[in-house]
């Protein structure tokens, strides 16, 4: 399974057949979310969305499901800020 969410650093280790909490990825990160598909070597890719964390996730157990050799991401879509808001935001990792 090439299935990639978010998790926060600090959260304990979720059981393996452990659903994401929605609601907590929702306050915590972002409303709106993406699903990015990569499908191998040839440079096919896309992302779609916006869409709720709990729709993301959906979509993407299902597109995993039918092509678990792909990769499959799902990614906070967060609201453009200035370019400073962006820099900062790395740089204070």
């Amino acid at each position: 399974m090439a299935l990639i969410y978010p998790v926060q650093a600090d959260a304990p280790e979720p059981d393996d057949d452990a659903e994401p909490v929605f609601a907590e990825l929702a306050a915590d990160l972002s409303d709106q979310w993406l699903v990015e598909v990569d499908v191998g070597e040839d440079g096919d890719d896309g992302c779609f969305g916006p869409l709720t964390a709990r729709a993301a996730w959906d979509l993407a157990v299902a597109v995993d499901g039918r092509r678990p050799e792909w990769m499959v991401s799902v990614v906070p879509l967060y609201l453009p800020g200035t370019a400073d808001e962006v820099v900062e935001l790395f740089d204070e990792g």
